[in-house]
């Protein structure tokens, strides 16, 4: 058969295939997402905004308190929380998942005072919506015309008519803003303003009362070798010998819910939506470890099994940790004991709170050294991120395909939120994959403003295919965690100048990261990385009010600490933690408030470069990326006049590099529509 012969039958194919799915997808039902529940929990409860204010100044009247802080984080300082501990959002009802809601009591007479939600960038718009403008003000973070949300609680229970007191529950704040406080208290404002946290009580929790909903119970299952690649006996040993190394620590503290589950090999998928870990702490000894959990989660006898092989693991109950650290002391067995703690802002305020104060005083110091350990990925860890890109990758290709078909051949009427059900139902035909790694941000033209916008059932969204489209979605798999974003423009009607423009300034930026090459050991390479993916934007007087990278775990959080690509929300830009085995996003966006948003995230592993002739002055190889994401950028919205023949020349053989490698297996699985539109997407630009 001629080429051209073999051209033609492959089009009737693709063609015939797209026919037989007319009438399957015109009255297609698809399931709703299974994280629903907490985007339309009723947050306004039974009572209104206004009252749960009245309701919980009522209570400040009652401890004598006259300033309350509202974190987001639970008592592991989580960024993502269960239903239960999303106090700041019942109080609040703005759900974004980054602010700190304050609370004041000016008056104990009428109960009156103000409240301040302080959230950044990725939430001004989210916030400005969600807030009711008669309670509550908006405290902009990183913005010079407000004032910082801890200079406001001083200034407001400075001028409060009913006391000076500053409070909040211990456990959920971290230890660094519980420091600072008190110096604050005890220094700069002595007899101006008191700190006095309620330990054991929280306010939020009596004013929810039975409505708050409980913590999930569903069992922990073991963390196959085949996905985890280190056994825990060799992860306790490179913890041991680190602690002996640092300060010759004697008990070192994990109470990062994702450490927790790293360390033990232990995943969960119910505690927590989007992150597969459960609630515990676990206590290190040099040779021994106190496991702190609800018993009733360990039913599984696999996890019994496991747990038992763990030399020197004692089980205790989850609510006895804080009881067993007002009890700590030498023992003969450790007659001068060393404490170990996370970094000030990983550990609560009243963990140190607890501690005996003589200890305080002489063998506690601050070490991190989990998190660390688990950022750099090990061989199996690396090779299974690249499968669950891989697989991720597909389903957005085979989801992009099915979209743009329906939009603009069947001229259907899809809404952002459909949109999210239906890439969800298409990540549930891969295997191991275990639910979404956050809420998928589906979001067409003025909501894609928004930086972290996500539809719900109720509220969304018309998809115009004449709009900027912009979805980021992520994926927790057993092999790994996924997030990635793709921004589209479906439709040839409104395609503006300026769209391709902005567009291409994006991936700009974005790729300035990806081909980076740097020097190791260098403490800076977090800012200067952030640089380079502003500086194509800066060039044309834009920026973008986000950080430009974090790390991804394995199976784990979305968003790892303690690797940021950010000099703007206070990530930890000094630290050399750029090595070989770190994975982290390169995520940079343009947004036109109230018009569109745009952004292109993929993820990357940190490498030694072999193209490099030369080494660094210390003699060290270069460093550089290599991409994990074979998914192709918009080829409608790629303007080359922005653009360099090296950049032109790498997006050109990226692209054929997934044409050929993902092509194929689109063809295997009968997703001929998906490949056609790859080909499309990937032809040169």
């Amino acid at each position: 058969m001629t080429a051209s012969a073999s051209h033609n039958a492959s089009h009737d194919r693709y063609h015939d295939y797209e026919s037989d799915l007319e009438s399957d997808t015109d009255s297609e039902i698809l399931p709703d997402l299974p994280y629903s529940a907490s985007l339309t929990y009723n947050f306004q409860s039974k009572s209104s905004n206004t009252e749960k204010l009245q309701k919980l100044r009522g209570l400040m009247k009652q401890h004598g308190i006259s300033v309350y802080i509202v974190p987001s984080e639970d008592e592991h300082q989580s960024e993502y929380t269960a239903l239960a501990d999303k106090r700041r959002e019942f109080i609040s009802e703005f759900t974004g998942s980054a602010g700190i809601a304050v609370i004041t009591l000016d008056d104990g007479e009428t109960l009156t005072g103000q409240a301040a939600m302080s959230t950044d960038g990725r939430y001004f718009l989210q916030a400005e919506k969600q807030l009711n403008k008669e309670n509550w003000t908006l405290l902009k973070q990183g913005n010079p015309s407000y004032p910082k949300w801890t200079q406001w609680c001083i200034d407001k229970a400075i001028q409060s008519k009913f006391s000076n007191v500053i409070s909040c529950d211990p456990r959920v704040i971290s230890l660094s803003t519980g420091e600072f406080f008190e110096k604050a208290s005890k220094s700069q404002y002595s007899g101006q303003i008191k700190f006095e946290p309620l330990l054991k009580t929280n306010l939020i929790d009596e004013v929810w009362g039975d409505e708050k909903p409980s913590r999930s119970l569903e069992p922990v299952f073991v963390y196959e070798m085949e996905f985890a690649g280190e056994t825990v006996e060799s992860k306790l040993k490179r913890v041991r010998k680190k602690m002996s190394e640092d300060g010759n620590g004697t008990h070192l503290l994990v109470t990062a819910l994702d450490e927790v589950a790293w360390l033990l090999n232990l995943r969960c998928t119910a505690d927590v939506e989007f992150n597969a870990c459960f609630f515990s702490y676990v206590i290190v000894t040099l040779d021994g470890l106190s496991l702190y959990i609800d018993e009733r989660k360990l039913s599984d006898p696999k996890v019994k099994t496991h747990l038992d092989q763990i030399k020197g693991l004692v089980v205790k109950k989850y609510g006895s940790f804080y009881d067993d650290l007002k009890n700590f002391k030498s023992t003969i067995n450790y007659p001068e004991m060393a404490l170990i703690l996370p970094s000030k802002t990983a550990t609560t305020y009243a963990i140190l709170a607890s501690l005996p104060q003589s200890l305080i005083k002489q063998r506690v110091s601050y070490n991190p050294i989990v998190s660390y350990m688990k950022l750099y990925k090990n061989e199996t860890e690396l090779k299974n991120a690249e499968v669950t890109q891989y697989k991720d990758s597909l389903a957005l290709i085979i989801f992009s395909a099915w979209l743009e078909h329906s939009l603009l051949d069947k001229k259907m009427v899809i809404n952002e939120y459909e949109a999210a059900c239906k890439i969800h139902q298409i990540k549930t035909r891969f295997p191991n994959f275990l639910g979404e790694s956050y809420e998928t941000i589906s979001s067409s033209g003025p909501n894609g403003a928004i930086i972290h916008y996500a539809p719900s059932k109720e509220e969304n969204s018309i998809i115009d295919p004449e709009q900027i489209y912009l979805l980021d979605v992520g994926s927790q798999f057993l092999e790994g965690t996924t997030d990635i974003t793709r921004t589209y423009k479906f439709g040839y009607e409104g395609l503006l100048e300026e769209d391709r423009k902005f567009y291409t300034l994006v991936l700009k930026a974005h790729l300035a990261v990806a081909l980076a090459k740097f020097p190791p050991n260098n403490p800076l390479t977090s800012a200067i990385l952030d640089s380079y993916s502003r500086q194509p934007l800066w060039n044309e007087g834009l920026d973008f009010n986000h950080g430009s990278g974090h790390g991804v775990g394995v199976c784990g959080n979305v968003h790892e600490g303690p690797l940021y690509l950010s000099t703007t929300n206070g990530g930890p830009s000094n630290q050399s933690l750029f090595a070989p085995g770190a994975i982290t996003t390169i995520e940079p966006g343009y947004y036109v408030d109230g018009v569109k948003g745009f952004r292109v995230e993929s993820e990357i592993q940190v490498i030694e470069c072999e193209d490099t002739v030369g080494r660094t002055r210390e003699g060290n190889k270069f460093l550089c990326f290599k991409y994990l994401t074979p998914v192709p950028f918009c080829h409608k919205l790629i303007d080359t006049k922005y653009l360099s023949r090296v950049e032109i020349d790498w997006i050109n053989e990226f692209h054929r590099s997934i044409r050929l490698g993902l092509g194929k297996q689109l063809l295997e699985m009968g997703e001929f529509r998906a490949y056609k539109w790859l080909v499309n997407e990937t032809r040169p630009i």
